[in-house]
């Protein structure tokens, strides 16, 4: 399976929305609190939507269903199961939220591939990155498959995860962090995709 991006608008040298959104509430980075879950679904779907989550938290169900939005959960595909396709009507749904593992782009491709037929003309994917200091980008990483895919990337949101006070962020401490890391991060990074044929070709 080739690597090699295919032919679409996001391939010229336009710029990618950067947008970013603030929270009200301490949340570990990688993750999506619960204020910012709801923005995103009732940012990037319709009311009569499918909504399909790839090992995704309780706080998506939960903010799905307060949006009146139908919705499933799968689980990724693994070894175990023989990378079969997770049972989810093909071809469905307006929005996919996905929690991509850490790897190479080729590895991940098949994947994404698989996610990419869970959609719905136009409809949009959503990954979930957490920030890394390592000398893998997971979002560049997930981005380069995507398109691979044949995803057309739309925006990259960066979601806070410790609250501005002060003008200024003053982030929680976290065990994952080391004591006097020059780096703490303090935000989760979403990436959104869309397939070809809706509103927003």
């Amino acid at each position: 399976m080739s690597l090699a991006p295919p032919a679409t608008g996001d391939q010229t040298s336009s710029t990618v929305p950067l947008t970013v959104w603030p929270t009200l509430t301490d949340t570990q980075p990688g993750a999506i609190p619960p204020a910012a879950a709801a923005r995103a679904i009732a940012t990037f779907s319709q009311p009569d939507d499918l909504i399909v989550v790839i090992d995704g938290p309780v706080i998506i169900r939960d903010a799905a269903i307060h949006l009146h939005r139908r919705y499933t959960a799968v689980s990724r595909p693994t070894a175990d199961t023989g990378g079969r396709a997770w049972p989810s009507p093909a071809g469905y749904a307006g929005l996919v939220i996905d929690y991509p593992p850490a790897g190479d782009p080729q590895t991940l491709l098949p994947a994404f591939v698989q996610t990419a037929g869970l959609l719905r003309p136009g409809g949009i994917l959503l990954t979930v990155h957490t920030p890394t200091a390592g000398a893998t980008d997971p979002l560049t990483t997930g981005i380069t498959t995507a398109r691979a895919a044949g995803l057309r990337y739309l925006q990259h949101i960066v979601v806070l995860t410790t609250p501005i006070s002060g003008g200024r962020l003053h982030p929680a401490g976290h065990p994952h962090i080391p004591p006097g890391g020059l780096v703490v991060p303090v935000h989760t990074d979403l990436a959104v995709f869309t397939t070809a044929g809706g509103r927003r070709d």
